[in-house]
């Protein structure tokens, strides 16, 4: 199969930002503005920039110098979550996700950025923790170059590049790894896409299509029904549709079967908070697609009721994922039925992430997962569920 070549880079949006004249038309009452202020040590009359991150360019936002202490203050309109950028130093600049009445606060140095310290914006913070280890992993990478260029023409040198190759995929796998924790563990935070764009260099993404295709559905998953409106959340959403499109004319599905591990993705449950699949690890997870309209499905929910009345109080839960679009019928049927075990849905049918991702054409579909996230069953029903279940609950 060729490469997919569907590549993200910098985390930019498009949104026009302020002029002069739109400068001093709010007040500091207004909820719609974010204010960023700061100490820059060395920073006598040092100036800095803010600028929004568009899908193709930086947009000016303002500008101002720090006063001889190196203390500064930036006040700008607001109207939704947005990134931007903060500039002081010429080593780069600082990522910053702010929502309409940030008031956030920012130390540093104006010798390099790394380290500095943030407060008042929670996102913030986590994109500082990400940049750092970030930093750490890409200035061992720049050793690694620079040992490459020392030993060429050496006569040992095709050994010693192999020890060099050992330690760039140690490391590259290693940030791979802490990546792809800090979205599991960050799900509903806008941080997480800056985690999904960062690179090792030009064209060397940290993740890339096809190979963490389950990476970018959970992201897109979670943080799509949390910030809808956002353009660089849109942009991503619009992305993975085009890619998943190329993915299907270029290769056949993949059919999940027992021995794979399943899928993770995230949803809002029937309480309004955010569960992902990962979250139940360390049980047996019966995982039914299902919905109220579907008389099959309310049918198999006798036999569901059943097998967990019975093994209830061991290592096993359920977790149904509706595909209803009817809140209220959802809700109802849940509490009617007593159905006292994990829901979720996006209310929007088939056209769901997790259906996708389970190859889901009918309903009811059932999947048995074991405590480390593996099928180990698939398409029981009815009064074989708890026989099944039983071989592997104790």
């Amino acid at each position: 199969m060729k490469k997919l070549k569907f590549w993200i880079f910098l985390l930019l949006i498009v949104i026009v930002g302020c002029n002069e004249s739109q400068k001093n038309n709010f007040s500091n009452d207004d909820i719609s503005i974010v204010n960023i202020k700061g100490t820059i040590e060395s920073g006598e009359y040092q100036l800095l920039t803010i600028d929004k991150m568009g899908t193709s360019a930086f947009i000016p936002v303002d500008s101002v110098r720090c006063d001889k202490n190196g203390q500064f203050d930036i006040t700008f309109p607001c109207q939704a979550i947005d990134f931007f950028a903060l500039k002081y130093s010429n080593n780069g600049y600082i990522t910053l996700i702010a929502y309409p009445g940030d008031s956030i606060e920012i130390t540093g140095s104006v010798e390099s950025l790394h380290p500095y310290s943030i407060s008042g914006s929670p996102d913030s913070r986590l994109v500082q923790q990400l940049s750092l280890k970030h930093k750490y992993a890409l200035d061992e990478l720049q050793d690694i170059s620079i040992e490459t260029n020392e030993i060429q023409g050496q006569g040992n040198y095709s050994t010693l590049k192999q020890n060099l190759n050992k330690r760039f995929d140690s490391i590259t796998n290693n940030f791979h790894i802490y990546s792809s924790d800090f979205i599991r563990r960050n799900s509903s935070s806008p941080a997480i896409l800056i985690a999904l764009y960062n690179q090792y260099g030009p064209r060397l993404p940290v993740f890339e299509l096809p190979a963490d295709l389950a990476t970018y559905q959970f992201i897109d998953s979670s943080l799509h029904k949390i910030y809808p409106e956002n353009e660089a959340i849109k942009s991503l959403h619009s992305h993975l549709a085009t890619a998943m499109q190329q993915l299907e004319s270029q290769q056949k599905k993949t059919i999940l079967s027992k021995g794979m591990e399943a899928p993770d993705f995230v949803m809002k449950t029937d309480k309004e908070e955010l569960l992902a699949l990962t979250d139940l690890r360390g049980k047996y997870v019966l995982i039914q697609f299902w919905a109220s309209w579907s008389k099959l499905s309310m049918d198999e929910n006798i036999f569901l009721k059943s097998c967990f009345q019975k093994y209830k109080n061991s290592n096993f839960t359920i977790l149904q994922v509706s595909i209803d679009n009817d809140k209220q019928s959802w809700l109802e049927t849940i509490e009617k039925l007593e159905l006292n075990w994990f829901h979720v849905s996006d209310l929007n049918r088939w056209e769901t992430t997790a259906v996708d991702m389970y190859d889901v054409e009918r309903i009811p579909a059932n999947f048995l997962i074991n405590p480390r996230g593996v099928i180990v069953e698939k398409d029981i029903f009815g009064e074989k569920i708890e026989p099944i279940v039983g071989k592997y609950v104790k």
